[in-house]
């Protein structure tokens, strides 16, 4: 009896993941990397791999053209390529130049920081759409007498935000408590207030990698050697 145990034992270990050879062991789960964010102590959102041997920081504003280039031709290989391999990380600073560009920028920081990367290209794509229809709203009778946060839901319903955050699955109740979250509002004053005060920008875009600054950074042809140079 006591060897037909040990037998049966024997034969339920070779069974085991541990004794299989390695090429017939279940692959491990690859960590999804994209679905990883943060928030830094100043509000900005972080998304991948929090020890990636790279730690890319823009200054971007919603109403900079160049930085919707930049946007439109890096993110889907940075995304693809670095991000989701958690080779990178990335912090975007909101660097606000303005009031359409505080409202769009409040809003998408009210989504769920997994899908900000998602829909901060969304914006970018529409760029020249949403400002001009936003510019609108200051033809509205009396804008200028308007208080600030009434001027900030015109400008809204001008740009269409409304409509277009409702398609990525924002409430009107979500949409009405971001637009009037005051916290939220002074946070991203403030981290404008960091970017062209502090940290004295001189404009947008405006990249860091591990620290350092990167000037003239305009295309992805400009970034992905410096990516690839600091993961070396």
């Amino acid at each position: 009896m006591i060897s037909i145990l040990v037998r049966a034992g024997l034969a339920l270990a070779l069974l085991s993941p541990a004794a299989l050879p390695a090429a017939t062991r279940p692959a491990a789960a690859k960590h999804d990397w994209l679905a990883v964010t943060a928030r830094t102590a100043e509000g900005a959102i972080v998304v991948g791999n929090p020890a990636a041997k790279v730690k890319l920081v823009e200054y971007l504003s919603l109403t900079c053209p160049h930085c919707a280039d930049l946007s439109t031709q890096s993110m889907p290989a940075l995304q693809r390529d670095y991000i989701a391999k958690g080779l990178v990380s990335f912090e975007v600073r909101h660097a606000v130049r303005d009031g359409y560009d505080f409202v769009a920028s409040l809003l998408l920081r009210c989504e769920p920081p997994t899908r900000y990367l998602e829909s901060l290209e969304a914006l970018f794509a529409a760029q020249s759409d949403w400002m001009q229809k936003g510019l609108t709203a200051k033809d509205m009778p009396d804008f200028d007498k308007k208080s600030g946060d009434e001027k900030m839901a015109a400008v809204s319903r001008a740009a269409g935000f409304d409509s277009f955050f409702a398609k990525r699955g924002v409430t009107p109740k979500a949409y009405a408590a971001c637009m009037a979250d005051t916290k939220a509002k002074e946070q991203l004053g403030q981290m404008a207030g960091y970017a062209w005060q502090r940290d004295q920008i001189p404009g947008t875009p405006l990249v860091l990698i591990n620290g350092t600054r990167q000037e003239g950074v305009h295309a992805w042809s400009d970034l992905e050697p410096l990516i690839k140079a600091a993961l070396k």
